[in-house]
């Protein structure tokens, strides 16, 4: 006869196995701890169907033995190891200057201000870089200081010099990612779309046509031409172009920025 049962001892949940006498314990929950004796005596009662009750009865000694397992021994299950952030909307979880302080520390973030509208508006930010996984964020603040505008996260790396250190694949929710290549977004897209062309203070806007995945989704895409290579001429400046445009077709174009904007209560 073999019977389970849970026993929790010193917070740690046991997984007890009883087959005829002989129980066998071991450790489901909690950090792994040596067990050093434990001795316990159970008595199994069996009963013959219709025999007498009191000559059916008979109580059995039986030795309880346990495996221990020391903190040092390999566990052999998989490790599973959550991070906390990974996604773009996992970053945008963090919606202050302080709760991001609180959350990463002084030493994994850096200051500083940023400009749009043709550099006619300056906004403070703040550059996290994660220190689990490397992911560099930034955060833009409202006119207080504190609270979270919006924010970026880019698949190009640059220095104080604006000369490219490396890239990023950071992912959003809804399937998108930086680095992602023009033909795998349009592919993601289900459909042809408009961009702006390159090189100047709107370029790579996408147009959101209605009931695209590209305006379902919250996260403001950006694309740009690879910046390892000089863009040609004729994909700079104030023009539109279409996915679908011979021009296009296999031009090293991909997303470079995403942008996340917490919704409007």
């Amino acid at each position: 006869m073999v019977e389970a049962a849970e026993v929790v001892y010193n917070g740690n949940i046991l997984n007890a196995e009883i087959n005829f006498g002989k129980i066998q314990f071991t450790v489901m929950e909690g950090k792994f701890m040596k067990i050093v004796v434990i001795i316990a005596t159970l008595s199994l009662c069996l009963f013959s169907c219709g025999g007498d009750a009191d000559n059916a009865e008979e109580n059995i000694d039986s030795e309880m033995t346990v495996d221990t397992i020391d903190s040092t021994e390999t566990i052999t299950e998989e490790e599973i190891i959550e991070c906390l952030y990974s996604t773009v909307e996992d970053y945008a979880q963090i919606t202050s200057k302080e709760q991001l302080v609180s959350e990463f520390g002084e030493e994994n973030l850096v200051d500083g201000e940023s400009w749009y509208a043709e550099g006619t508006v300056k906004i403070d930010n703040t550059v996290l870089t994660d220190p689990e996984n490397g992911q560099v964020i930034k955060y833009l603040w409202e006119e207080d200081g504190n609270t979270l505008n919006f924010l970026e996260v880019n698949y190009y790396l640059f220095d104080e010099n604006y000369a490219i250190q490396g890239t990023q694949i950071v992912s959003s929710e809804c399937g998108v990612s930086t680095g992602m290549s023009l033909q795998d977004l349009k592919e993601w897209n289900g459909s042809d779309f408009r961009f702006f062309g390159f090189g100047w203070d709107y370029e790579g806007g996408i147009f959101e046509d209605e009931g695209s995945k590209i305006t379902e989704c919250p996260i403001q895409i950006k694309l740009s031409f690879d910046l390892e290579i000089e863009v040609p001429v004729e994909y700079l400046g104030d023009q539109v172009f279409n996915t679908a445009d011979d021009i296009i077709q296999g031009a090293p174009i991909l997303i470079d920025k995403l942008t996340y904007r917490p919704a409007e209560e």
